[in-house]
């Protein structure tokens, strides 16, 4: 009763502070909102491009370069490459890698045979063979390669320290705060400052990629560790053994599922990134994607694109197949052993002669050109994009017009185009209303970092369309949410989709709805939505799910109608899960709708990625970028300073 009130009275304080800052905004709009051209600086973004000047300028003298960072770029470099020789680009003294395609096919088709089974293995081989037929061969294995090197370095660094983390609470506590901020750092702002130590390549790349992948690794690996069942643990204490021998007699192998679901996870994550990556020249399927937005030709990235989901699907069926292993205590028959011994033989022969034949026949080691249909699909993308944009106009056009002038516009003159102290003051009041005295202090204190960083404005517009497009998500993700929670058929539809969307890398979408609606704010909108409404689906879901029988009966028993019951019974219920499902979303959407430079959004995005191209400019794209991680900060801080003060 108490909780509720006190959310009946947050409401309307909060209407209260609306009704006051739009009368405010309205009167004073456009008076000291900080605005700058785009080549205008700062004594802040002049100090950070005479810094990145510096650095350029004495990388080959400075001790920090030449003792560190060019030695790990080297290493990684040589790293990457070699995998790249494998099976992407010429080994030396040769025209052709090591594995041409025929010997990648049979070396993936053995490989998965052995974690997996006959129908993933077919599956795996069909989707990598469907690359070359997208005549992306040579990018889709320059992106597994990158993947590939990520992964392992990854998973070197983040197996480990994952283990640590789950015997040790105080290794955990110093590492949750640096899992955190990975989290909600939208992907773009590692790349400029790490183009600007280890140039632009493979080494800043792979690095980037392992920044973003390491923290699932960790984390996964120290819940794997933690959640084991404590019995057969003081079991093998009590016996004598050490903390060694119960580390990898019992934990280990306790928790071997979840280490694995740990593995595909960061390698859906690293995938995800390299493609990314292709904006500080990461070879790969990137490129042609980025090529493609850049000349906006949706047939040439739809091409690029379906060959990003054939390499997703394959590398998640390919690992999760190995986590969904059947545990059993019934132990094979010798029968079954043989058979399976036998069909593994079988297929490594089947790889062998692959290998050989890569090696030794032409048409085996480079695509064939006759199986190329790219052009083909691109044509038809095109023609369809074509008529959709021509047909459907008045839907698409009327929407994006509705959404841009009605809703976009409203919220951009509070943010953006009031005085900044006024937006300040505004968004404090709704802080502290919201989440208290210590995290409206810092609000404030991030606030007052970005109108010192000179890109206030910006910082506002990408906030706009952050808030507009999580607003969007929410509406879509609790019908969506309460559907797939109330009804298992709608769950197994859905699941496809939502599993599909979290797999695939922001850029792959954003090809397709920059056909429908053309570059525009609303464009990064919506691809924010198609990224971030997998995780709101899923949270929502679960949260209906888990209501209690006893609940719904009663309330069924009282004679309530379906809409009451959601409404009135489950939707409260669930309220936890909606403020979690809330504030994912705003970090994930934060996370692409900066992207949406690319596609005239304008913004904190847009400076981040003409400063990643315009030496003149990278200094104001090294500040946009801080300002991202300041915004994402208090976004973050805010939602869960909410969510534990009405969560209960």
């Amino acid at each position: 009763m108490i909780s509720a009130i006190k959310e009946i009275k947050t409401r309307y304080l909060i209407l209260i502070i609306l009704g006051v800052w739009a009368t405010l905004a309205i009167i004073f709009k456009g008076v000291a909102t900080l605005e700058l051209a785009t080549y205008q600086d700062t004594l802040v973004t002049q100090t950070a491009n005479d810094a990145a000047a510096s650095i350029r300028g004495n990388r080959t003298q400075s001790t920090a370069f030449v003792y560190f960072f060019n030695p790990i770029r080297t290493v990684i470099s040589g790293f990457v490459e070699l995998i790249r020789m494998f099976i992407a680009i010429p080994a030396p003294n040769s025209i052709i890698p090591v594995l041409g395609w025929l010997g990648v096919i049979g070396v993936v088709a053995f490989f998965v045979f052995l974690t997996s089974n006959l129908k993933t293995t077919i599956l795996a081989v069909s989707l990598l063979f469907g690359c070359g037929l997208l005549g992306m061969w040579t990018d889709s294995m320059d992106t597994l390669a990158m993947t590939l090197a990520a992964v392992i370095l990854s998973l070197s660094i983040g197996i480990p320290l994952g283990i640590w983390a789950g015997l040790s609470d105080r290794v955990l506590k110093v590492l949750t705060p640096f899992l955190d901020l990975a989290q909600i750092l939208p992907t773009l702002v590692y790349l400029a400052p790490l183009a600007l130590f280890f140039l632009i390549g493979t080494a800043s790349a792979t690095i980037a990629t392992m920044v973003y992948s390491i923290p699932l690794s960790i984390r996964i690996t120290s819940h794997a560790i933690r959640s084991l069942n404590n019995s057969p643990i003081e079991a093998s204490i009590s016996m004598g053994a050490t903390g060694k021998q119960t580390l990898t007699k019992v934990q280990l192998p306790m928790s071997k599922q979840m280490i694995v679901l740990g593995i595909n996870q960061t390698v859906m994550a690293a995938l995800s990134f390299v493609v990314i990556a292709a904006l500080i020249a990461s070879p790969g399927l990137g490129g042609p994607i980025i090529n493609a937005l850049t000349i906006r030709n949706v047939g040439d990235g739809f091409v690029a694109g379906l060959a990003v989901v054939f390499l997703a699907i394959m590398l998640d069926r390919s690992t999760s197949a190995a986590a969904k292993t059947k545990q059993t205590f019934i132990p094979p028959s010798k029968k079954e052993i043989q058979q399976r011994r036998i069909s593994i033989a079988g297929m490594g022969i089947f790889a062998i002669v692959c290998i050989w034949l890569s090696r030794n026949v032409l048409w085996a080691a480079i695509w064939p050109k006759q199986l190329d249909v790219s052009e083909i699909v691109a044509s038809y993308t095109n023609t369809a994009t074509d008529w959709t944009t021509d047909n459907l106009r008045f839907i698409t056009v009327s929407f994006k017009d509705f959404i841009s002038n009605y809703v976009l516009n409203s919220i951009q003159t509070l943010l953006a185009d009031s005085p900044w102290f006024i937006t300040i003051s505004m968004i404090a009041l709704i802080a502290y209303v919201l989440g208290g005295r210590r995290v409206t202090l810092l609000a404030i204190g991030l606030m007052l970092l970005i109108v010192a960083c000179g890109l206030w404005y910006e910082t506002m517009v990408t906030l706009t369309q952050t808030l507009v497009a999580t607003m969007l998500t929410m509406i879509l993700g609790v019908v969506l949410g309460v559907w797939i929670g109330r009804s298992e058929k709608a769950d197994k539809i859905l699941r496809p989709f939502l599993d599909a969307g979290q797999t695939l890398p922001a850029f792959v979408y954003l090809v397709p709805i920059l056909g429908l609606f053309g570059p525009s704010r609303f464009t990064a909108i919506v691809t924010g939505i198609v990224y971030s409404i997998p995780v709101v689906v899923k949270i929502v879901g679960e949260g209906i799910k888990g209501v209690s029988t006893t609940m719904i009966e009663a309330a069924t028993a009282a004679g309530s109608n379906a809409w009451q019951l959601i409404t009135k019974v489950q939707l409260p219920a669930a309220k936890k899960s909606l403020l979690l499902a809330t504030n994912q979303g705003l970090i994930f959407v934060l996370a692409v709708v900066v992207i949406g430079g690319f596609v005239g959004s304008g913004g904190l995005g847009y400076l981040v990625i003409v400063g990643g191209s315009k030496p003149e400019l990278q200094g104001k794209g090294l500040v946009a970028g801080f300002s991202i991680l300041l915004l994402g900060v208090m976004i973050d801080r805010i939602a869960h300073a909410s969510a534990r003060k009405y969560g209960n």
